[in-house]
Parts: C-alpha cells; structure tokens; sequence
C-alpha cells in the first residue's frame, strides 16, 4: 500500500503546474443544450399543467360542486310569457245573451255552461264559465300546450319515439288501442291523434312522457290555470278531471296570441285542431267561409267543444261550452250547434265606427303587443259538415 502511494506522488511531480490546477479544480458543470426548443417548451407545459391541478384540486376541497356542468343548447324559440292571463271583457252583450240564455232554457235537462267572446274587442256572453265540471277529452287541450312549452325548449324531441305498453291502452276513443304493446309511436303522431281523433292511448302515452299527472297538474297552476286538473288517465268515464268554460277559452286565446307556446308551435297546435274528425257541434253553426280550429269532449254525462273561429272578414271569436244531459242525450250537440249559430250571426255583424275617444279593451296583449293575422296559412280547413 505504501509503495503504491510513492507511485502517485511521483506521477504527481511529473507533472506540469497547468496539469496539477487541472486535476485539483473541481469539475464543471457541462453547458446546457440549445438546440431543441421544443424541449423546453414541453417542460413549461408540464408544469404548468402541475400547478393547475394542484390548485384545482386544493379549490375543490375547499368548496365541492355540487354537480358536473353541461352544455346546454339554446331553445330554438320560446314563448314571451308562460302565462294564461284573465280575459278582458267589456260588458256583456244584451242581444247575445237574452237570446242564448233563452235558448240554453227551452230543455230543462239540459245544464249548459259557456263563454262566447269576440277577442279583440271583449265582446262576450257568458253563462257559469267559471264553474267546474268533468273536462272529458277537452282535457287534452291543455295537455297539448305542455308538451309543445317541451318542444320549445328541446326538452322534448317531436320525432322521440313513445312505447305502447298494457298500462297506457285505453279503450274509447282512438285506433293506437288496437296496438300490442311494444309498438312504438312517435310523439307527433301521438299528439295529432290525440287531438284529431281523440285518441286516449295516445293521451295516456304523452302525459306519462311529461312528468306524470301531479306534474302536468302544477304546470296548469303555474300557467295561472286554478281548476283544470287530471285526476285520472284517459278515459275518464266517470268525469274526474275538471275544467271551466273560462279556462278553456283562456287556453285557446293564450295559444292564439302566442303568450303560452312559441309561433311555431303555435301553428302545428293550431293545425291538429283545425283536422279534427268531430265536426258535429260548433263547426255546424258555421257559415261558409268560417275557420274553425277546435276540441271536442263526450263521456255520455257531458258534451264539450271549445273552439277558435275565424270569419271571413278576420274577426275571431272563441266558444267554449260545456252541457251536462242525460247519457247520452241528442239533445245536448244540438244545444252546442244551435247556440254556435247564433253567436256566428252575431259576430260576423260590422263591427261599428269607434268614436276617436273610445277606449276598446284588448285581451292576453302585453305592452307594445299587436294584432294577428289570422290563422296560419294553408293548414286550416273550411267548416266540415
């Protein structure tokens, strides 16, 4: 060992004073590399990308969300308001009313409840509108209104396919009963049979989509609607789910103002009721020329039709009535279609010049609101007989 340490101190005297600094200096740090940026520029991002999840994570403890956030696409259009304001009426017509209270007097079976009221001016005659009786398939008007507010905010796809099964099979009114569970519909053709030809299965289908009862119920609340209610599916025989004359004709106006559902909703709503295949109360009381756009109601207790006219000169009214009769007693569509003829007389009369100083009510019109223009175009049809 010792003679191994001699060795290194002579190799030591060998050598140059520029050698020995060499040897004693300790050693440099090799320059770094400039020739790769990218390098560089990926380690910035990795820490970075450190830094922030730690601080993500840190905020998250501290305050969790309570859900993840989701994208929602913008309706492609929606009502102003979802609202079903109070008819503005002006005083009721002496002419109009002696002559349908006197004609809803003539069969004492008979216990009609109606409203008729021009829209524009308030013009109207009234018996009972704000009393509540079975609603029958009017029932669906409402129903209709719901899902195309769906339809306008894409909660609801019209194309969306619905299943038939055992427990939305309703016998009455309809041809979806006739279907084997399973069978698939889709929510347009539902809606149009629901309204067109009263179909019950496909009501049944289209209140189960919407929430269920108890939900379709407070959106009828909340449209500021206080007593129409479905209490149970279709068909309700027994005349458990209610309505007015009142609220069904401020149902109507609402759509035709486009207060409740968008223009465009309001036009296919407005065309499935102007096709519908009952056209044996209201639309008989019609002249040639009239549009009629409507929903009929019979459980055999009661008869309901409730309808948007419009006359050839653009004037539109509403009807909405409902008579309790005997089961199934004739008597009561000839009430509806006898009463329908008189309020067209009366309606289709000139309306007379307005004095510069008369204030005319309006009805369901916000602020700034203007007239329509009639019905849709081209999907209305002229008074079937």
């Amino acid at each position: 060992m010792a003679s191994n340490r001699s060795a290194k101190i002579d190799s030591r005297r060998k050598r140059t004073p520029q050698q020995l600094k060499e040897i004693d200096s300790p050693p440099e740090r090799l320059p770094q590399q400039s020739g790769s940026p990218y390098i560089y520029l990926v380690r910035l991002i990795i820490g970075g990308l450190g830094a922030s999840t730690i601080v993500g994570t840190a905020i998250s403890v501290v305050n969790p969300p309570k859900q993840i956030a989701t994208k929602i696409e913008p309706p492609l259009s929606t009502p102003k308001l979802l609202q079903i304001d109070r008819l503005k009426l002006t005083p009721a017509s002496p002419s109009l009313n002696n002559r349908l209270q006197a004609m809803s007097k003539k069969n004492s079976k008979l216990d009609s409840s109606y409203l008729f009221v021009e829209i524009d001016r308030g013009e109207h005659s009234e018996q009972g509108s704000d009393r509540v009786l079975p609603a029958a398939s009017t029932i669906k008007l409402p129903i209709l209104i719901a899902l195309f507010q769906d339809v306008d905010t894409q909660k609801v796809r019209l194309e969306e396919k619905l299943t038939i099964d055992k427990k939305s099979i309703a016998e009455g009114s309809g041809d979806l009963q006739a279907q084997k569970p399973g069978t698939q519909v889709s929510i347009l053709v539902a809606a149009t049979k629901m309204m067109t030809i009263s179909d019950n299965t496909a009501t049944n289908l289209l209140i189960a989509r919407l929430g269920g009862k108890a939900s379709l119920n407070q959106r009828f609340r909340d449209w500021g609607l206080t007593v129409t209610t479905i209490n149970q599916q279709l068909p309700d025989l027994e005349g458990k789910n209610t309505t007015t004359a009142g609220e069904l004709a401020r149902s109507i106006v609402a759509i035709d103002r486009g207060k409740i559902v968008s223009d465009p909703a309001r036009s296919q709503i407005l065309s499935m009721m102007s096709n519908s295949s009952r056209n044996t109360m209201l639309p008989k009381g019609l002249g040639a020329g009239a549009k009629i756009a409507h929903k009929t109601g019979d459980i055999g207790s009661i008869i309901a039709d409730v309808g948007l006219i419009e006359l050839p000169t653009g004037k539109k009214y509403i009807a909405a009535v409902l008579v309790k009769r005997p089961y199934n007693d004739p008597a009561g569509p000839e009430l509806v279609r006898q009463m329908s003829k008189v309020a067209y007389t009366y309606f289709q009369q000139p309306l007379p010049t307005p004095s510069p100083s008369a204030t005319q009510p309006q009805l369901l019109h916000s602020p700034g609101a203007t007239n329509d223009s009639g019905f849709p175009n081209t999907v209305f049809i002229k008074n079937k007989r």
